[in-house]
């Protein structure tokens, strides 16, 4: 373990170089939730809030979460996998005594470390303190940290199963665009959940997407769930873990043989 921790520390010092990337990347989510403030006050004007399930204070907390989140979560692993193959550094990885999943996960953890600190935690103060937003502070907390760590977990592998696609894609482009606007829409990360209708709710009760976005949120804002609630949500969110999880070990395996080194 100690090699993969290594090989965190030197990609986070890589990454504290970029200040400008880290800082433009932080003031697009904050833009976006600025935009995500005046459509949501017009869309409620337009509308009443009378004929929408939740209220405007809940919607806009769930969007802004949800966009803190995705920072969060927003990792590249699949871009970093199709860019190793293309480049064929992918081979110099391969040849060393490193489980790739794991080596990808502690490379790209350095990112959620620093998203963290210029994106998540910045929204959560925002939204708690300055702007008081409907967002419960009391052992949900607890519950939400862990829902989100299972929520990064199940990220990742999807993300890794659509990088892996690169050893016999090598462009994954229009795949990593597809899945990013899936998840975004059916996890609630674009309009929440409890706004869908209500046949499609039920649809995506069976789906595992709500386990990314829609869960943790829901833990944190959502006044009535109580405990046993709370376990149940972190009980769907571990299945769908092991899933994915289980599928990504797997999928690897069937991928590796299509791998073709380029360059050098």
């Amino acid at each position: 373990m100690k090699k993969y921790i290594y090989i965190a520390k030197g990609f986070l010092l890589e990454r504290m170089v970029y200040r400008f990337s880290l800082f433009f990347n932080a003031l697009e989510k904050y833009i976006y939730i600025l935009l995500i403030f005046f459509l949501w006050k017009a869309i409620y004007k337009s509308l009443g809030q009378e004929n929408l399930s939740m209220n405007f204070e809940s919607t806009f907390t769930y969007l802004s979460l949800a966009t803190a989140i995705f920072g969060l979560f927003q990792t590249w692993v699949d871009w970093d996998i199709s860019q190793l193959m293309i480049s064929g550094n992918l081979s110099i990885i391969l040849t060393k005594p490193l489980d790739f999943q794991i080596y990808m996960f502690f490379k790209r953890i350095t990112w959620v470390i620093l998203n963290l600190l210029t994106i998540t935690l910045p929204v959560l103060v925002l939204l708690k303190f300055i702007l008081r937003m409907p967002i419960n502070m009391g052992i949900n907390f607890l519950f939400f940290v862990i829902s989100v760590i299972i929520s990064y977990l199940i990220y990742f592998n999807i993300d890794f199963i659509v990088g892996v696609t690169a050893f016999f894609t090598e462009s994954i482009w229009g795949l990593s665009v597809t899945k990013d606007s899936i998840i975004l829409f059916l996890s609630g990360g674009i309009i929440p959940i409890p706004l869908f209708p209500e046949n499609l709710r039920k649809i995506l009760e069976i789906l595992p997407f709500k386990t990314i976005y829609h869960m943790p949120i829901e833990i944190l804002i959502n006044k009535s769930l109580t405990i046993f609630d709370y376990l149940n949500s972190l009980a769907i969110q571990i299945f769908w873990l092991f899933v994915f999880l289980t599928l990504s070990r797997i999928y690897y395996k069937l991928t590796e043989r299509f791998i073709k080194i380029n360059g050098g």
